[in-house]
């Protein structure tokens, strides 16, 4: 989750100066006359979209947290997703004519990037829909359209798969769910994240759903008050179950008092990319694990 908390500290702003652009709509990207093929990819995110649409042979460079897939890791690495971990002159070394970013981390580059003609895609994917936009807008601007439109698909099916799952469980109410990000200050997942937009379709309900924030600081006491059914973290946030369970003040929580705290992939989890899907499919299944009937 420490690659999660890069972008949530991130000073975000949209400066709208590029050539090949993106926001939440692909309305508002110009498609490039020429296919790209010197790409370097500056998130693991990226990095799997560009694979997924069939785009891969035409990466030079990614950053060295791009590890799916594994063939990812063969590509040169540019530097980290975190934009102090790379240099311009690092992305320029490559000779890319295309270059994917990510809004509110690489903003600084658009305006020298473009100055040296080569064309850039921010990504601002806070909705699984807007995920989806970006796959079949990248495959579009690639000369893959129609490994997009396969992508999407797949996907889609993959939604309705785990909302399928979760009705099995034939629950009275929709659990209560606390995600942790952080702890210093606590953090979770509001609604202006597509990850509210997994837990739904796992069929279960974020205790801080109703805030409009990607990744609210919240208070102790609340998570405390809001007493959630099952609790998540990911697995590279340095913690581990008994570290809940050590929480005095969390005795009495519904999920300590059943065991239902679940540590998460981080990466499938956490990346606004092609296994959106699948991490619903994952969530769905702990869902089953806590609450199904014996």
């Amino acid at each position: 989750m420490k690659r999660l908390l890069v972008s949530v500290f991130a000073f975000c702003f949209i400066w709208c100066s590029a050539e090949v652009f993106a926001f939440a709509k692909r309305e508002s990207v110009k498609t490039q006359d020429a296919v790209p093929s010197r790409i370097v990819s500056l998130s693991p995110a990226a990095t799997e979209i560009l694979f997924a649409v069939g785009a891969q042979d035409q990466i030079v460079a990614r950053t060295n947290l791009c590890n799916y897939p594994k063939e990812a890791e063969k590509i040169p690495a540019v530097g980290g997703f975190d934009a102090k971990l790379f240099s311009l002159e690092n992305i320029i070394s490559f000779n890319p004519d295309f270059v994917y970013l990510t809004d509110g981390m690489h903003n600084h580059l658009i305006e020298p990037l473009t100055s040296y003609g080569i064309k850039i895609y921010v990504s601002k994917a806070n909705s699984l829909n807007d995920v989806l936009e970006e796959i079949q807008t990248i495959a579009e601007i690639t000369g893959h359209k129609e490994n997009g439109t396969k992508c999407v698909e797949s996907i889609r099916k993959e939604f309705a798969q785990a909302q399928e799952e979760t009705k099995k469980l034939n629950l009275a109410k929709k659990p209560a769910v606390y995600w942790e990000i952080w702890n210093a200050p606590y953090m979770s997942i509001g609604s202006a994240s597509f990850l509210n937009e997994i837990i739904e379709l796992a069929g279960l309900n974020n205790i801080f759903g109703t805030l409009n924030q990607e990744y609210p600081v919240v208070s102790e006491e609340t998570i405390i008050a809001r007493n959630p059914d099952l609790i998540l973290f990911a697995s590279d946030a340095n913690l581990s179950k008994e570290d809940f369970m050590k929480r005095g003040s969390w005795k009495n929580i519904a999920a300590l008092k059943n065991g239902r705290i679940y540590c998460i992939d981080a990466d499938l989890m956490t990346r606004p990319g092609p296994r959106v899907g699948k991490a619903a499919l994952a969530l769905s299944e702990i869902a089953k694990q806590a609450f199904e009937e014996r």
